[in-house]
């Protein structure tokens, strides 16, 4: 259906974007009575452009020593995004995509991995990853929770360590005091979700804040007409179902933080090692995931000193329908119910200030990671085990940072290095440097060095389902080492980023199908060279929003012996989106995201439009998506080498909802 068949006309697609944007964007080039108050205003205070994922201390985009991308929850849902999935696929350079199995898979610059092993997740700036494949919890924050995302693209910092090889993503949560929130939604394929953020002032220097979602959908049916590697030829459909409920406590006391975080969600998808011929084999992963984190500092006037512990509980189940009948499957689950799936982590830093010019920090890291038997049985017979696919263990990776910042007039020069001795993988040091120039207070040049270091986790290594997937007990650790030159702007409403960059893989690991295992294993395929450039453009005023960028990656789209992945990766991404307040009452905004053709797939775009309507404390809105109907087909990165595709959400679909603020 998708192959060989004609590209849809991208012209047309853009046309009907510029037309939308025009008229969403006209109502605010029309108010020129206040175009005199706009540039009074600072881009910090419309955008709020500052991020702290880089650097021990809170700055702006063009001043901060990493390539990192910002936007807020509330711009981007007044242009149609309404996840946070959605969010991360807006930021340059970065996809997120469905895949086979039924989960969000994520790549940034052509970088991925089924389990999203290459990605570092952080809430609030903690680590929050599972220990034994990887998983991260894109469905395990409550949306209204969410103040905005930060996205470093490539290693880009020394504070974070395994898992940070193609990028860090950051989702702070909201901690203002007096804007309490409650959602409800409701959409096409079944959708119903509730959302609601709360907090509480306990003193002049404590508070409380809660947040809670739940979210189900009946999902959309995904129709399959596919060559798997092992069957041959299968047409069938799966549905789609997801559900999800998540909650999030934070209690602050001065520089005391205590976070208590629990998710757990259902996804569908389906296992392309145990289809059957003529029919798909439905695969649902039930993940569930706790978090306690405790940290306290202590502040003079300049020096801060930083102690902190965090518990990370994340376990799944995988059940496999009809494997050998109708009624018969199978079920994969850790002993104990995933008691013994955890990460432990516990640490502390140092921050000096010795004058405005410097500022150094050291810290170190213990932590270690538990896996749990992981064993298979039938599913009518959930007691006793048929066999151990994945065996228990621990891993203990001790790692030390360090970094000095040093500023001279317009120059800033930043050094710094990460020590990891991981238990399996051995003793790595990867550095980091940058220096960044200031022409004046508007603009700066930023000359940028990154290295991340990346352990294979236990599945890589020590899986055993034979037919499906197998480990490679001979991996070695991948190094990521990424060159970046980028030109910053920005004044008044206006932030503008332009960078170029030259990444080396070196041990890369990638999964492919072994036809001597006659399943899906792993290798270290060598090491490889890709280039790419990156805009990121954000304006604002009043009551207008428009943020346009892309990426371009030079070996997007073929097929390179060094490098199989390349053939995975568009060659050109692309997102724009804009919104308008009309009346003070409404809102309508919208917003674009085109993929680029790769592997044997045409490209295509998605398209969505808003509506919001504000009455008091009281919010009504409603959002179309997917506008141009367009077929969406991603790459399948499950096994990375094969033909198959994953479909993600077809046909027009729709969500109204209403929002109470409080």
């Amino acid at each position: 259906m998708h192959r060989n068949s004609e590209s849809r006309n991208m012209n047309v697609k853009i046309n009907i974007l510029v037309s939308i944007l025009y008229f969403v964007l006209f109502n605010a080039s029309a108010k020129t009575d206040e175009s005199d108050e706009v540039f009074d205003l600072s881009l910090k205070e419309l955008l709020n452009v500052e991020v702290s994922v880089a650097s021990i201390k809170t700055e702006t985009v063009i001043e901060t020593p990493a390539i990192v991308s910002r936007y807020n929850r509330t711009d981007l849902e007044k242009m149609g995004i309404t996840t946070l999935r959605e969010m991360f696929n807006f930021i340059p350079g970065v996809i997120v995509q469905d895949s086979l199995p039924g989960w969000a898979s994520v790549q940034i610059r052509g970088i991925d991995e089924a389990f999203n092993q290459k990605v570092l997740f952080l809430l609030d700036g903690i680590p929050y990853h599972q220990p034994s494949h990887s998983l991260i919890p894109m469905e395990g924050v409550p949306w209204e929770s969410i103040s905005h995302v930060e996205v470093i693209r490539g290693p880009g910092a020394v504070f974070y360590g395994t898992q940070a090889s193609a990028g860090v993503f950051n989702v702070i949560t909201r901690k203002e005091i007096g804007d309490s929130t409650a959602s409800l939604k409701l959409g096409s394929n079944g959708l119903k979700e509730g959302s609601a953020y709360y907090n509480l002032a306990l003193g002049d220097e404590s508070a409380i804040y809660i947040a809670a979602e739940y979210r189900v959908e009946d999902g959309y049916t995904a129709t399959y007409n596919e060559v798997f590697p092992t069957v041959g030829l299968v047409t069938d459909d799966v549905e789609r179902y997801l559900e999800r409920q998540s909650g999030l406590l934070r209690y602050t006391n001065n520089e005391f933080n205590l976070l208590l975080q629990a998710f757990s969600d259902t996804t569908v998808g389906i296992n392309d090692g145990v289809t059957g011929e003529n029919t798909l084999q439905p695969l649902t992963l039930d993940t569930k995931g706790e978090l306690i984190h405790i940290k306290n500092s202590w502040s003079s006037d300049n020096s801060k000193t930083t102690i902190f512990t965090d518990y990370n509980h994340y376990t799944f189940d995988i059940q496999i329908d009809n494997l050998f009948a109708p009624g018969v499957g199978l079920l994969g689950k850790k002993d104990n119910n995933g008691k013994n799936d955890y990460r432990f982590r516990v640490g502390g830093s140092f921050a000096y200030t010795l004058d405005e010019s410097l500022d150094m920090v050291v810290g170190v890291e213990q932590e270690t990671r538990s896996m749990g038997n992981y064993r298979v049985y039938l599913l009518d017979d959930p007691s006793t085990p048929l066999a151990t696919s994945l065996e228990q263990g621990k891993v203990d990776e001790f790692s030390a940072y360090a970094q000095v910042d040093y500023s001279l007039e317009k120059w800033r020069f930043l050094i710094g290095g990460r020590f990891t001795d991981n238990e399996l993988s051995g003793i790595k040091t990867t550095p980091r440097a940058g220096i960044v120039y200031k022409f004046d207070e508007y603009q700066s040049l930023k000359t940028l060095y990154s290295t991340g270091f990346n352990s294979p986790n236990p599945t890589q290594t020590s899986i055993n389902a034979p037919g499906n997937v197998v480990g490679n007990e001979a991996l070695t650790a991948e190094i990521v080492s990424t060159f970046d030159l980028a030109y910053s702007y920005s004044r008044s409403n206006l932030l503008f980023v332009a960078n170029i960059y030259s990444l080396e893989a070196q041990d890369f690991i990638e999964r492919r199908f072994s036809e001597p295992d006659g399943a899906v294993s792993f290798f270290n395929e060598g090491s490889f060279k890709r280039q790419g450039a990156e805009i990121d453009f954000q304006m604002a005023s009043l009551d207008s929003k428009l943020f346009i960028n892309l990426a371009y990656q030079k070996e997007g789209n073929k097929i390179l012996p060094d490098d199989p992945t390349a053939l995975n990766t568009p060659k050109l991404t692309l997102s724009i989106g804009a919104s308008t307040d009309i009346w003070d009452i409404h809102s309508i905004g919208g917003d674009i995201s085109y993929i680029g053709a790769r592997h044997n797939l045409d490209g295509y775009s998605i398209v969505n439009i808003n509506y919001t309507a504000r009455l008091s404390t009281v919010e009504l809105y409603a959002v179309v998506r997917n506008l141009l109907d367009a077929e969406i087909l991603n790459p399948d990165i499950s096994t990375q080498s094969s033909s198959l595709v994953a479909q993600g959400e077809d046909g027009i679909n729709y969500q109204i909802g209403i929002k109470i603020h409080f």
